[in-house]
């Protein structure tokens, strides 16, 4: 008997896709945890900014990609070989692709386009807008209540700024 809260069978490369979000979500929050970190620095440098928040993606995204191959060859007792170290990395290269509008913003900021202000908080809500935007495009159709769906966008919208909330708490104690 099938359980009926199992999803229905998927269409090709949604799984991929499931993944690729998933992973988009990660690093947008990783994003915007290193905006808001460095948000009450003095005088941050807009290209060390830049390069923090790229880096900082990077430096995630390497660690994801080791925590999979981890598990992969413990629980399936493999010897991994080169390819599947890239799989990996192309599979969550997403986590990366996140950082991307946010280091262009401090990037244009040393192109004295905006100020370092202005910067962090066009950063801080691209990345918030990214999480709504994500949510809307996964929230699922007419099978779900309206209600549900809203819930579900405004739940992701909700972390991105709860992070910015906790790092300005953190920064005012």
């Amino acid at each position: 008997m099938t359980d009926p809260s199992a999803p229905g069978p998927e269409a090709p490369g949604h799984e991929g896709a499931v993944h690729w979000l998933a992973d988009y979500v990660y690093g947008t929050i990783a994003t915007l945890v290193a905006i808001a970190g460095l948000t009450f620095e003095s005088n941050p440098g807009e290209l060390t900014t830049a390069g923090v928040v790229i880096v900082g993606a990077v430096a995630i995204w390497f660690a994801h990609t080791l925590s999979r191959l981890v598990v992969r060859r413990s629980w399936q007792r493999l010897r991994l070989t080169w390819a599947e170290v890239g799989d990996e990395l192309a599979g969550s290269w997403s986590i990366v692709s996140a950082a991307i509008p946010a280091t262009l913003i401090f990037i244009l900021a040393g192109a004295h386009l905006w100020s370092m202000r202005t910067a962090f908080a066009l950063a801080e809500g691209v990345g918030v807008l990214a999480l709504a935007a994500v949510g809307i495009g996964t929230v699922g159709g007419a099978d779900r209540s309206l209600f549900r769906r809203v819930l579900y966008v405004v739940g992701l919208v909700s972390v991105g700024i709860i992070i910015v909330l906790l790092e300005l708490a953190v920064h005012l104690l």
